[in-house]
């Protein structure tokens, strides 16, 4: 499955191109990314790498793609994990700088949050940001996140919470997704792609 709304589609790591996980490994070194994450640069070699996301992928409360733009080209990843019952955890990671502040993370989790929603039957999804990453707040916001709570964490950051319900959520008009069928998915004739 491919979940997909406005110009992004979201694959599984399974389909990924060796130049996909190369990008995908320079996202995870790139040192203000792993700020913006709360994270060291990943110096893991891309074997390791690989085989840790793919293994990691594979657990039953996780579900995890690589976002695609309009051009096919691989930009980023988005997640669920920590599923547990009806709740779970959104993480994102727009890699390409050429798509911050473009609309991507959104569509991006337009598409996660219908996969969520209307195929896993998740009630809420939440999320972890910090107060000093104002443009991932706002993209949040923008699919109907609300800040729940505000803390700082050990090395005084602020952590800021932040949640979705359901009935809160409005996918949109490119969604595709609606009474609870499943709509809009990209499909390819090509496995690898």
């Amino acid at each position: 499955m491919r979940p997909a709304y406005g110009r992004v589609t979201l694959r599984p790591l399974e389909e990924f191109s060796d130049a996909d996980w190369r990008r995908l490994q320079s996202h995870f070194r790139d040192p203000e990314i792993a700020h913006l994450n709360g994270t060291p640069p990943n110096r893991m070699p891309l074997w390791l790498l690989k085989r840790l996301l793919k293994t990691d992928s594979k657990r039953p409360d996780r579900a995890t793609f690589g976002i695609f733009d309009e051009r096919d080209d691989f930009i980023g990843t988005t997640e669920l994990y920590d599923v547990r019952g009806d709740i779970g955890t959104l993480g994102i990671i727009i890699g390409e700088r050429t798509h911050w502040a473009g609309g991507y993370g959104p569509e991006a989790m337009h598409a996660l949050l219908g996969y969520a929603f209307d195929v896993l039957g998740l009630g809420t999804v939440r999320l972890n940001t910090f107060g000093d990453n104002l443009r991932a707040q706002r993209a949040f916001r923008k699919v109907g996140f609300r800040e729940v709570d505000r803390r700082p964490d050990a090395d005084g950051r602020i952590d800021v919470r932040m949640e979705l319900a359901r009935a809160e959520w409005r996918p949109g008009p490119d969604h595709g997704l609606g009474a609870g069928q499943l709509g809009r998915t990209a499909q390819s004739s090509d496995p690898s792609k």
